[in-house]
């Protein structure tokens, strides 16, 4: 992986660059690339790139990187998992390469048949490529939007880089908080789709191509936008689980996502890594954290139980919360926005640790999201069936049976893989919630969707209300209109598909960019096989009783990997990459909380009713307490860093050159 900045003035071909402040973006990106720096300038477009040296170390994979004397070039952070197929191909017709990296393999792949192939790509990735020729500059993004890219467009320059902080070193980027975004972000945890933090910053979109070019004729700029997702038909012959897989393409498979011999460990998926490496091949090591004290969840007899069976080398780290207020201001600058969570704290620690011996890591993240693994997901599907043809008591009956039947055994035979799904959905709470929606009528159960919005936006508008100075910036009515439109326009058809098909693009791409930035933060590189589009497109195409079975959530991964991974780990209930996060702010960092929201700062931002946000932190026996105060706190924090210009301290656009060699 590496960072990209770039200006490029599209209504204004005769305009140059301002080096210096292409210099000060791609310097603010140091932590992406610190092993080599480059800058292309032709003209109206300007390239920088900061370079973490994966696939070529040699100055052949030097970047940006020009094709045919500089008539095409490219500036790419990403890994392109089948180049070496591309390759072949492109060599059959007669290309000659310089190096060896995947970046030459996309560079002349898109300049000799256009971006439009990008629709065959594995990988994560997000690039700017220049045709001189035709002035045209082409933006896009991996199709799940594992990698980001964001641009400022003033309507004839475009302002774009790999993370928002570059951006804010051009002095023409204005600084003005989106209220829609913050809208979105304490409905749905993310700003959605192109939308962030500040109103004149967008993000290309997963899985979107946008072209500037300059017309000649009538002296004018085309924006062009279009978009590309895994999510298509699979001819026939490939729809087929993992036991029907021939070994040579699970082998290739493994080839292309090796990383080199590590694994990140989040939560407890190591297990999931070490079998998508295939079989052969060092052991890798792996890497997690432990949290001492109360309020936590000890997962260290899970981690080391996975990593005993398959013969892994696990380093952990251990977290006591001393430095959270300092740790709080670094993260978040290095986020660039308010994030979904707190797993960024433990993230940025194990990123760190994995960062002094490895480059290359495997992290689990979007098994849950494009596999089924919430409950929620299985709950939309039974219920939208059953209402079509069941009385509502004679359903209750059969539901509560069913689920107390299948929380206490499995289907003969069958792989102790769960249980569990059928455990959380048989809670006393959940049945209650059932029996209200039947005692509504058959009706009430075919809206999945608004039981699944309400589940998932979690705080009523109600706690918000006596926050907000402005209560206007709150709308639940937008943001349900956003999340039905959105449903509406799926491709599934299966409720719970279009749920997950909802999560992949909105929560999903929020926990994309936590990663990014976390592993990125300490010049890691990040790898996330679950969202290679191949796996996403087979996981959409297949049948619900793949991913919910048995009473088991991601049914087929936990069959795939049943023969090596003990038990205990298979069958364990689900649990979140949590932390002590609640704990610390109730207790011993109470008063950094306190100070942060009640600021003479905060007070003149205007964002919070200060009597109201007083009175919200003293009622700590709120059990939305936690949720709505981490948000407020990571806004705040957010606003001192970006509005108020407090991201200054840890920039590092002032730095000298790389030295490389």
């Amino acid at each position: 992986m590496c960072g990209l900045a770039g200006i490029f003035h599209y209504a204004d071909p005769d305009r140059t660059v301002d080096r210096a402040a292409l210099t000060r973006m791609t310097r603010a990106l140091a932590h992406r690339g610190p092993d080599g720096e480059g800058f292309h300038v032709d003209g109206p477009l300007g390239l920088g790139h900061r370079r973490l040296a994966i696939v070529d170390l040699s100055p052949a994979g030097a970047q940006p990187m020009p094709l045919d004397g500089g008539a095409f070039v490219i500036a790419y952070n990403g890994e392109l998992y089948n180049h070496q197929r591309f390759r072949k191909e492109l060599e059959a017709r007669g290309e000659r390469f310089r190096g060896h990296s995947d970046t030459e393999t996309l560079l002349r792949w898109v300049a000799r048949s256009g971006p439009d192939v990008l629709s065959d790509a594995a990988g994560i990735f997000a690039f700017a490529l220049y045709d001189r020729d035709k002035r045209r500059l082409t933006l896009a993004r991996d199709p799940m939007g594992v990698k980001q890219l964001y641009l400022h467009d003033d309507g004839r320059r475009v302002i774009f880089a790999s993370e928002i902080k570059a951006l804010l070193e051009h002095p023409d980027v204005p600084r003005r908080l989106d209220p829609e975004a913050l809208n979105e972000y304490l409905h749905f945890h993310t700003p959605l789709f192109e939308r962030t933090f500040l109103a004149d910053i967008k993000q290309v979109r997963a899985g979107e191509i946008r072209d500037l070019q300059r017309l000649r004729a009538q002296g004018a700029a085309l924006l062009g936008r279009r978009r590309f997702h895994p999510a298509r038909r699979l001819p026939r012959e490939q729809r087929r689980g993992p036991e029907g897989d021939p070994p040579e393409r699970r082998r290739r498979a493994a080839d292309e996502r090796r990383p080199g011999g590590v694994v990140l460990l989040r939560r407890h998926r190591l297990h999931r890594g070490r079998r998508l490496r295939g079989e052969g091949g060092s052991a890798p090591r792996c890497f997690g954290v432990h949290f001492t004290g109360q309020g936590v969840i000890d997962e260290r007899p899970y981690q080391e139980s996975a990593a005993k069976a398959l013969g892994l080398d696990l380093e952990l780290i251990t977290l006591d919360g001393s430095t959270f207020p300092e740790d709080m201001s670094r993260l978040l600058y290095m986020q660039d926005q308010p994030v979904i969570g707190h797993a960024m704290i433990p993230m940025d620690a194990v990123a760190k640790l994995a960062s002094s011996r490895v480059k290359v890591c495997l992290g689990g993240q979007a098994a849950d999201e494009v596999f089924g693994g919430y409950a929620r997901y299985a709950l939309a599907h039974p219920l939208k069936v059953a209402a079509q043809f069941a009385s509502p008591a004679r359903l209750m009956e059969r539901i509560q049976g069913r689920l107390r039947r299948s929380a206490s055994a499995t289907a003969p035979g069958a792989p102790a893989v769960g249980g569990n799904l059928w455990k959380q959905l048989s809670e006393r709470r959940t049945l209650d919630r059932i029996a209200r929606n039947l005692r509504k009528g058959p009706a009430a159960l075919l809206r999945w969707d608004e039981r699944y919005f309400d589940n998932f936006t979690k705080v009523p508008e109600s706690a918000w209300a006596g926050l907000l100075s402005d209560p206007r910036v709150l709308s639940r009515d937008r943001a349900r209109q956003v999340f039905r439109d959105t449903l509406d326009a799926s491709p599934a058809t299966d409720p719970a598909d279009k749920l997950m098909h909802w999560d992949q693009q909105t929560y999903l791409t929020g926990l994309f960019q936590q990663d990014d930035r976390m592993s990125m933060g300490h010049s890691l590189e990040s790898r996330v096989p679950m969202a290679d589009p191949r796996m996403v497109r087979f996981a959409f195409h297949s049948g619900f009783d793949l991913k919910f079975r048995e009473g088991a959530s991601k049914w087929i991964l936990r069959r795939a990997v049943a023969d090596s991974i003990p038990q205990e780990v298979l069958t364990r209930r689900k649990v979140g990459f949590d932390t002590p996060a609640e704990t610390w702010m109730r207790g011993k960092h109470r008063d950094f909380v306190f100070d942060t929201l009640t600021s003479q700062r905060a007070r003149e931002r205007g964002l919070w009713d200060a009597p109201g946000m007083a009175r919200w932190l003293d009622n700590t026996s709120d059990p939305l307490w936690f949720d709505v105060t981490w948000k407020a706190l990571c806004v705040e924090l957010w606003a001192t860093l970006t509005l108020d210009g407090g991201y200054t301290r840890y920039s590092t656009a002032d730095a000298a050159a790389p030295t490389v060699g």
